[in-house]
């Protein structure tokens, strides 16, 4: 009995030590799962919230489209083109019929439509990818292609077709360096695309719908609509007619005088600020901005570089010089050393004997020449230094003026702000500092040189000149649009300081329009209109002599009441060749001032003479005759000359002359003379003078270095011939008839 006894109570103690382990394996399993869950619940309960979130909805999103850019007469400049997105499922593509379509007959469709060819496409279709894209930002007439393909191959499934949109410039060119250019996501990448991305670019919106298993929308009744908000347009200051007009003949400046690194043409209301052209060259097509034929590498050349090198030239040709760029500013910039005399009572405009010029001016350790130095200016008054752009008597100004006092209205007319920074990346002047200043530095600063300001930056301090004395902040954009409810927002203009006096301003306007009727300006004049300026000729900098010279000219017109600033400058010119402001970028400023005034409307100021009354010289017969015989024989009977030699004036032969001999010209028309017969010429297409005045017709096609012949003594053009848009050589005389306007009182 005890032995049994014994065993129950063995068997009990194991009993219940099970029950004790399973008791503690399922509280282990209990505490695993309560942790499991307390993790799922509360630490993880946000990833699977979202994610049977997810599972339960859709979201499609609507993409807003991005605004207009217009001029400012409503012209497009840039838009937004509805285009396409192709790609293709491999396996997927199906015959109308459930049949699977052979790879090579897809393979043969594609590439005769697409820009891919047949072996490329064999070996998409053969790789793992589940999705192919074909091509991005298709147009129209390659989308009716593959339509019509699928619709003669009974193919209804696996080619997909997906709404895109693309940036769209109908100008190509124009104002490229201004506007800038999207990349395929269609996000401003440079320019003002860049600049106003955000305001172009809107607000992408969304459609949130509830969803089954399968995917179909369950109800309507929670379906959440936010509207997208498209891009805004923006309606620019810029004239794209006046544009054209600069860059034409900006294109022309730059290639004829080899300007190695371009130029720029900037023309701004000094009034308002308002840009109505900033042009640069080279340019570049803003619908192929990655074409590199304008950069000056041959497509050998170009494929040697390194990836890096392509990006930085690239980035040079899209670049905005006339905002990002900098140069030395040169005589230009006299005008601003002289407002900063005559306003702090320095000096009058017209004391005679005011400064002395020797030919050169010692300065410190150095001795600085005049651009006259074999043929020194003598006693000037600051009028006629101005107007000879005399060096040594603006470095005696720059002495009286003082560095600190220069400093005082360099601040004023902001040229140590970054001017420009709602156009592009602008920066600020380069200048020393004024602790740094010695007199070798003042005196060279005095003229404009050894320090470096943008083409904005100068233009806006002349302009502040022309609006009585007030800075103004040049202003690009003119009204924004709002596209959902079609309000517009002007952009005011923002006047920033009163720099000099309005007594300060009419003498140095006075003295521009002397600088060009007397002076190194004249090849700025235009026939009929008042135009004052100042010519620029800047050294390269040291230690960089192979950037070359910058040539530049800034014009004012009207002198009262100015209504147009314009600067032109011409960068990396050579030393052998003309290189000075008056000579190159005078004449270019003329060209352009001679259609934009009337463009413009402003009033021409003179009234020219009948014909019977002007003074008709008959063309001499110059062939067989040196070149500087023939120019000094028709200078002296009151013609202009252009030479087209290689070689010394004195010895080369001239062999044809443009107009010929036995013509009769008004005074001041223009002879062209080569050294060889059937010599290539420059061809020049004829505007259209038509119901012109005679003095802008005059004006207009002197610019274009052509010739006038008129038939009647007053009144509008009635007829031209050749007719405009016509290619003719430089020096072809324009036949027209003249005749009064009728009026309309019966």
């Amino acid at each position: 009995m005890k032995k049994s006894s014994k065993k129950k109570d063995n068997q009990t103690v194991k009993f219940n030590l099970r029950l004790i382990f399973i008791g503690i394996v399922a509280t282990l399993l209990f505490l695993v799962v309560a942790g499991h869950l307390i993790i799922i619940q509360f630490v993880d309960g946000k990833k699977w919230s979202e994610k049977a979130y997810n599972q339960q909805v859709r979201t499609q999103i609507l993409s807003p489209n991005r605004g207009t850019i217009y001029d400012a007469n409503g012209a497009i400049l840039a838009q937004s083109i509805p285009v396409d997105t192709v790609s293709l499922n491999p396996g997927k593509v199906n015959y109308k019929n459930k049949k699977e379509v052979p790879k090579e007959v897809i393979a043969e469709g594609i590439s005769s439509i697409f820009e891919i060819t047949y072996d490329e496409m064999m070996e998409k279709l053969n790789s793992n990818k589940t999705v192919i894209v074909i091509e991005k930002k298709v147009e129209k007439d390659k989308i009716d292609k593959l339509e019509k393909w699928l619709s003669d191959n009974d193919i209804v499934s696996g080619i997909n077709i997906d709404a895109d949109s693309k940036r769209y410039y109908p100008n190509n060119d124009l104002a490229s360096n201004l506007i800038g250019f999207c990349g395929t996501d269609n996000n401003g990448q440079t320019g003002l695309e860049e600049r106003y991305d955000d305001i172009l670019t809107g607000t992408a919106g969304k459609i949130v719908t509830t969803v089954d298993a399968t995917k179909k929308a369950i109800s309507d009744e929670d379906e959440q609509y936010v509207a997208s908000e498209n891009g805004r347009n923006i309606y620019l200051t810029i004239d794209a007619n006046i544009q054209s007009i600069a860059e034409r003949y900006l294109e022309q400046a730059v290639e004829k005088n080899s300007s190695s690194t371009g130029g720029n043409v900037v023309i701004m209301n000094p009034q308002n600020g308002e840009i109505l052209a900033m042009a640069t060259y080279p340019d570049y097509n803003l619908n192929q901005p990655f074409d590199f034929s304008r950069t000056g590498f041959s497509e050998e050349e170009w494929n040697a570089l390194e990836s890096a090198d392509r990006s930085t030239n690239l980035q040079n040709l899209w670049k905005n010089k006339a905002v990002s760029g900098t140069y030395e500013p040169g005589s230009t910039f006299k005008l601003i050393t002289a407002a900063a005399a005559l306003e702090e009572g320095f000096v009058e405009t017209d004391t005679e004997k005011e400064f002395f010029c020797s030919g050169s001016y010692q300065v410190a350790d150095q001795e600085i020449s005049c651009w006259r130095a074999d043929n020194p200016h003598g006693a000037q008054s600051l009028r006629e230094a101005l107007c000879n752009s005399c060096n040594p008597a603006f470095m005696q100004l720059g002495q009286r003026v003082t560095a600190k006092n220069l400093y005082k209205y360099y601040q004023a007319f902001g040229l140590f702000d970054s001017v420009g920074n709602d156009i592009a990346r602008a920066y600020p002047g380069t200048f020393y500092k004024l602790e740094q200043i010695g007199p070798v530095e003042l005196a060279t600063m005095s003229f404009g040189q050894r320090f470096e300001i943008s083409p904005l930056q100068l233009i806006t301090a002349v302009s502040a000149i022309c609006n009585d004395g007030v800075l103004v902040k040049p202003k690009i954009i003119k009204e924004i649009e709002n596209t959902d409810t079609e309000s517009k927002e002007k952009v005011e203009t923002k006047e920033i300081r009163q720099v000099v006096s309005k007594d300060t301003t009419d003498k140095i306007k006075d003295m521009m329009r002397s600088v060009v009727t007397d002076g190194t300006g004249w090849r700025a004049s235009v026939e009929g209109f008042a135009i004052g300026g100042k010519s620029g000729t800047s050294e390269p900098p040291v230690g960089r002599e192979d950037e070359g010279y910058v040539a530049s000219f800034i014009a004012i017109s009207p002198i009262e009441n100015t209504q147009i600033v314009t600067l032109v400058a011409l960068y990396g010119l050579s030393e052998g060749a003309n290189h000075q402001g008056g000579q190159v970028a005078g004449p270019v400023t003329a060209q352009i001032l001679s259609e934009v005034l009337p463009y413009l409307g402003v009033a021409s100021n003179t009234t020219m003479a009948p014909t019977e009354q002007r003074n008709l010289i008959s063309v001499p017969n110059v062939t067989g005759m040196t070149a500087a015989q023939a120019t000094t024989h028709l200078q002296e009977l009151g013609f202009n000359v252009t030479s087209h030699i290689d070689g010394n004036p004195d010895e080369v032969i001239i062999k044809e002359q443009v107009p010929k001999y036995g013509n009769a010209l008004i005074e001041n028309s223009t002879i062209q003379l080569y050294q060889n017969e059937n010599q290539e010429k420059t061809m020049v297409e004829v505007p259209n003078i038509e119901e012109m005045g005679i003095g802008q017709a005059i004006a207009t096609l002197k610019a274009r270095n052509l010739n006038i012949n008129i038939d009647g003594s007053s009144g509008i053009v009635v007829s031209q011939d050749p007719s405009f848009g016509t290619q003719v050589e430089e020096g072809t005389i324009i036949n027209v008839v003249v005749k009064e306007q009728l009026s309309n009182s019966q």
